[in-house]
């Protein structure tokens, strides 16, 4: 078998090395091309070969390893607990961990190597926002954070967002609305969401790039969830999101604008915010910020509270949020 630094060194098409492309490692592992980026930034692992024109690709062994660390997560461990383990002591904590937490049985199996031998394991199966709404209902609270950690490794962080947080958040709050839903389980929901949602986004710090949106609920919104998903996602598309927070007074506003060069400032706005008084701060907003500065409005209440400021964008689906992102980017490329 061809060394990694040999290999790295001839240089040579992708096809002709020994090992499988990205795209091949995230089906066979269930790890995202992202988080499989993401780990090899932050913890060194894995590392993989590189072509002449730089295209990943991944020994056998590391696919292996990587398998073994997906099944160590889908048990409750952090990625940062068993990414740099080797894999004897990840075939001896997975098979302890699914032995205790009763997955022996669970999913299709799936082969993976202990030295010589070969042996059955259980491939880890994506959380739905079903199981991951019924986790959540039946009080298992570490099961609860485990799913959530598996469907962001698995997805990654701008598909973990859009596939399944969002969706989650939007159930939930329609759960609450019609009072099947009590307010222990809210509370959990939005804590450990935002919390997942803070582990991908400090991820991607190292390459956010620009522009900078300055993000924030006005006085009296509560609700900060939305703006902590549209942050990971902006830094999932090298933006660099600034989170003020909840309940935060328009000068503030303004002023962090000013101090951080901010390009957008981001308002949520949630359907249960008083509407008149959003509709006035936003306008004083729109004519407060400088005039580089767009005004961006998200959130359930959002499309009520457009129509009484008419310099600012609306921003009320992941799709608007990748046009008005690309829009600000082509405003500041030099021509």
């Amino acid at each position: 078998m061809m060394s990694r630094e040999t290999a790295e060194g001839a240089g040579r098409p992708a096809r002709a090395l020994a090992g499988a492309p990205i795209r091949v490692v995230a089906n066979r592992t269930g790890i995202s091309p992202d988080t499989l980026r993401v780990w090899e930034r932050r913890y060194g692992f894995p590392r993989p070969l590189r072509t002449s024109g730089g295209t990943r690709v991944y020994l056998e062994s590391d696919v292996e390893r990587l398998h073994l660390i997906a099944l160590a997560v889908h048990v409750g461990f952090r990625p940062g607990e068993v990414v740099n383990l080797e894999q004897a002591d990840l075939v001896k904590l997975v098979d302890a961990s699914m032995v205790d937490a009763g997955l022996e049985q669970a999913g299709p199996r799936r082969k993976i190597r202990r030295d010589a031998t070969s042996v059955d394991a259980p491939a880890p199966a994506l959380p739905t926002v079903d199981s991951v709404m019924a986790s959540l209902m039946s009080d298992d609270i570490v099961g609860f954070r485990s799913l959530l950690r598996v469907a962001a490794l698995a997805l990654g962080s701008s598909a973990f967002v859009t596939e399944l947080a969002h969706p989650f958040a939007v159930l939930v709050g329609d759960r609450w609305a019609s009072g099947r839903l009590d307010v222990r389980h809210e509370h959990i929901a939005t804590a450990c969401l935002t919390s997942q949602l803070h582990c991908l986004r400090s991820a991607l710090d190292d390459i956010e790039e620009s522009p900078t949106v300055v993000m924030a609920t006005l006085p009296g919104d509560t609700h900060a969830l939305g703006i902590e998903m549209v942050a990971v996602q902006l830094a999932a598309n090298r933006a660099a999101p600034r989170v003020l927070g909840a309940d935060t007074p328009p000068e503030q506003i303004v002023e962090a604008a000013r101090a951080l060069g901010a390009s957008a400032v981001g308002l949520s706005i949630s359907a249960s915010s008083a509407l008149r008084s959003a509709s006035r701060a936003a306008l004083w907003l729109a004519e407060a910020l400088p005039p580089n500065v767009e005004l961006w409005l998200g959130g359930g209440g959002a499309s009520a509270v457009a129509p009484a400021v008419p310099e600012a964008i609306l921003v009320s689906t992941w799709l608007n949020l990748d046009t008005a992102l690309t829009a600000l980017r082509a405003k500041q490329t030099p021509r």
